[in-house]
């Protein structure tokens, strides 16, 4: 018997074996991606084709970016995207509030995009797909909707085309701080909620508009209270007299119907100066309350506030 021929021939063997590894491995890095999200380190395919969306924002930039997405919460979703809560061929997969794991399974998604509101929800998620989460981080909207497009942007390698978008936000911006900066006029945006008035603070989900915009807010110094605002009264709100109001309307949205104006416009509102000058200004709530760190939805309501600056 030959042993040295043995021996070589062995010796090939575990060469080609560890080089087979080494082309594997090197193959499989460059299939996938990874990014740091939420604290955590994400890894998938970078060829994405049935991704399951639950955060609106990241829906409205996939949507203006013109990528797919074969899931999306249809329950509660904004009506500019009722396009793709209308298409059967994007299965529906329940609430960003209650998911149906089950539906998001069926969909054998390669990449899950989750609301960070709803983090209790990534243990299930990670277990069906990788799981990344967006949205907003407190009072930081505008930081926050960049981030949310950076993100994006690596995740379905469209880096240059997210970076334009946040290019034309910066722009818009400017512009509206340059127009508000003009204006003595303090404002006040309220949650109208079956009867119920809520305002907003600089510390709120909304803070932007009077961090990051400049508007100057009626009321200083109120505590941030929960997402739905700090509740008042009509006398509180006339107390302070808003030289303009905003209105989110959110019975709209989840209730189906307008509010009545004789309620919402009460006889202590018309005493306010806001009212005297026709600075009532009602906000389109499904960018308002239903959306959230999206392009499209931050877009409208920049074009919705500039109107009181006319």
């Amino acid at each position: 018997m030959n042993y040295f021929r043995i021996l070589t021939g062995a010796l090939l063997v575990g060469v080609l074996s560890v080089g087979c590894k080494q082309t594997n491995t090197e193959a499989k890095s460059e299939e996938t991606l990874s990014i740091e999200n939420m604290g955590r380190t994400i890894s998938f395919n970078k060829k994405l084709e049935n991704v399951v969306v639950f955060d609106v924002g990241a829906m409205e930039n996939m949507a203006e970016l013109n990528i797919p997405f074969k899931g999306m919460a249809k329950v509660y979703s904004p009506n500019f995207l009722a396009k793709y809560a209308d298409d059967e061929s994007i299965e529906n997969v329940g609430s960003f509030m209650q998911p149906n794991y089950e539906l998001v399974s069926s969909v054998n998604p390669d990449l899950i995009i989750m609301s960070s509101w709803f983090d209790k929800d990534y243990p299930e998620f990670s277990k069906i797909a990788p799981t990344i989460a967006l949205g907003i981080a407190g009072s930081n909207y505008l930081a926050s909707t960049k981030e949310n497009l950076k993100t994006l942007g690596q995740v379905f390698q469209v880096v240059d085309k997210t970076d334009k978008l946040i290019e034309n936000i910066d722009h818009k911006v400017e512009h509206m701080k340059s127009v508000i900066s003009k204006s003595d006029a303090k404002a006040m945006l309220i949650l109208y909620n079956s009867k119920s008035y809520s305002v907003f603070s600089e510390n709120s989900r909304y803070g932007y508009i009077f961090n990051d915009l400049g508007i100057k807010p009626a009321v200083v110094g109120l505590e941030e209270g929960s997402d739905h605002g700090n509740v008042v009264s009509s006398e509180f709100i006339l107390e302070h007299n808003p030289d303009i109001i905003f209105i989110i309307d959110r019975g709209l949205v989840m209730e189906n119907r307008h509010a009545d104006k004789k309620d919402v416009e009460n006889p202590l509102i018309q005493k306010t100066n806001a009212y005297k000058n026709g600075k009532i200004i009602y906000l389109d709530p499904n960018a308002w309350y239903l959306a959230g760190g999206g392009y499209i939805s931050l877009n409208m309501m920049l074009d919705e506030l500039a109107q009181a600056y006319k």
